[in-house]
């Protein structure tokens, strides 16, 4: 097939252990049916990604796409701003092509407006970009207008615009190819390889920018499209996958629909997958259909064990479910880790501690412990920590991170609820420092086997052949146990 149009797509993230840019390659599936030649840059993957920058860039293309996943690593112990990493590759793109730059991804979706700024970049595309990345390279293409790509911000006149953003509608677009990712580099020096069923997200936790970011309406695959593209991969030698859904189980129907597609397949005895779950929405019938599917390990964001504090972070589901869906996992032999976020507003000593004895006493194989609560503008908490400072940060005293000149709160800004005192990180680290299976961080003595960015302790384990969720990888080496 002819192409009509040439584009590159730069991925310029350079974490260990390098993770998949899958908007990448579905956004190269989305630019293969309109004709769109697409050149890429990986600078996970590249010796030299500036080399590989000015060979592509002589052929002079239309556009210049950069994915924007990650703006900090939203680890309260490091608050490490990551965007400022991409500047260099930006700045080479810039000087080698007069090609205008579109930025999208995740990270770009939250905060479009500021980091389009502070990249000095003059488009981006919110939220998915199957369509509103592939109507932007037509429209410069003919000269037209942008008004029509969804999801478009853009200089114009000295003037950012925004244009509405639109779900994708996914169960209409075959992205099962993955082609344009090289998914075996990332599988082989990133333990995983991530794959997509749905996204948006319906739920309604209070700090949470995911509805706003992916949207609040769902937008679902086809599952027979899903299982073409976990063979497609397998195929190639991949056999371990997490999903990148924002939530496997919502909808709960959907994730039937998967789970059967993917044993009638036959994959299910071939291949082994992680998911992020709700506790919300798991029962029984789909911790079955999961492990049939080959689901060995669930990622659930329970957030905490106290039942005030789960209703003030907007969940619908108690304590008493954290219980049931750790004894479903246990009959199904799906091993699990319970994320939990401590320090949001109301926050105190005693209900860390109800969350704690909970979990020794339901015993997840792992237990992900974030103190300090990541704000964004667009969330229910954000709105109302921006409403209470009034203009004046710096003066809240559950407030840490850049608090100057930061009312956007692009450079990474947390709340821990300053009642919990001074001593909150230490005496926590008391509760379970002990304990193998809780891993925590502190500011002074962060815990590097919980941040996973450039964690060379995981990076040497999956040279050595292990692969998984990265939590498990460091429980398997933990525990003495061989790789998946």
């Amino acid at each position: 097939m002819d192409m009509l149009m040439r584009i590159v797509l730069v991925n310029p993230n350079p974490m260990k252990p390098p993770v998949t840019p899958v908007s990448l390659d579905y956004l190269g599936s989305a630019c293969e049916h309109a004709r769109i030649a697409v050149d890429l840059v990986d600078c996970s993957v590249e010796m030299d990604w500036s080399k590989k920058l000015a060979q592509v860039l002589t052929e002079k293309p239309i556009l210049v796409g950069v994915t924007v996943r990650n703006i900090d690593d939203s680890y309260f112990a490091s608050r490490d701003f990551s965007l400022g990493r991409i500047i260099p590759v930006l700045e080479e793109i810039k000087r080698l092509t007069q090609a205008p730059v579109c930025l999208g991804g995740v990270g770009f979706s939250i905060f479009p407006l500021e980091v389009l700024k502070f990249c000095d970049v003059s488009y981006g595309i919110c939220g998915g970009g199957e369509e509103g990345f592939v109507k932007l390279i037509i429209a410069l293409s003919d000269n037209i207008k942008p008004e029509a790509v969804p999801g478009l911000v853009w200089m114009e006149n000295g003037n950012y615009r925004k244009n509405t953003i639109l779900p994708v509608a996914l169960e209409k677009i075959d992205l099962a190819s993955r082609s344009l990712i090289d998914n075996a580099y990332y599988f082989n020096n990133g333990g995983q390889v991530g794959f997509e069923t749905k996204r948006g997200c319906p739920l309604d936790c209070v700090y949470c920018p995911e509805p706003v970011v992916r949207g609040k309406q769902v937008s679902i695959r086809n599952p027979k499209n899903v299982v073409t593209e976990l063979k497609n991969l397998y195929l190639r030698g991949i056999t371990v996958f997490h999903t990148c859904d924002s939530e496997f189980n919502c909808p709960y129907s959907h994730a039937v629909l998967v789970s059967k597609a993917i044993i009638e397949s036959g994959l299910g005895n071939k291949i082994k997958w992680y998911a992020y779950c709700s506790p919300e929405y798991f029962t029984e019938e789909l911790a079955y259909l999961m492990r049939q599917a080959g689901c060995v390990g669930i990622d659930f964001g329970a957030d905490h064990g106290d039942d005030n504090m789960l209703r003030r972070l907007g969940h619908g589901y108690t304590s008493d479910d954290l219980i049931r869906i750790r004894e479903i996992c246990l009959k199904h032999n799906i091993i699990c880790m319970f994320d939990l976020l401590f320090g949001s507003p109301g926050e105190t000593k005693e209900s860390i501690e109800t969350t704690i004895r909970l979990m020794e006493k339901i015993k997840p194989e792992r237990v992900g412990i974030s103190l300090g609560v990541r704000l964004y503008p667009m969330t229910r908490l954000g709105r109302e920590i921006l409403e209470t400072s009034k203009g004046t940060l710096s003066e809240n005293p559950s407030l840490f991170g850049d608090l100057e000149d930061n009312q956007s709160f692009l450079r990474p800004v947390y709340y821990c609820d300053a009642n919990l005192g001074e001593d909150v990180e230490d005496w926590l680290h008391g509760m379970v420092g002990y304990d193998t299976r809780f891993l925590l961080g502190r500011r002074t003595d962060a815990n590097l086997n919980y941040n996973y960015n450039d964690n060379p302790k995981l990076t040497e384990a999956i040279k050595r052949g292990h692969r998984g969720a990265y939590w498990d990888i460091l429980r398997r080496l933990s525990e003495g146990i061989a790789p998946l």
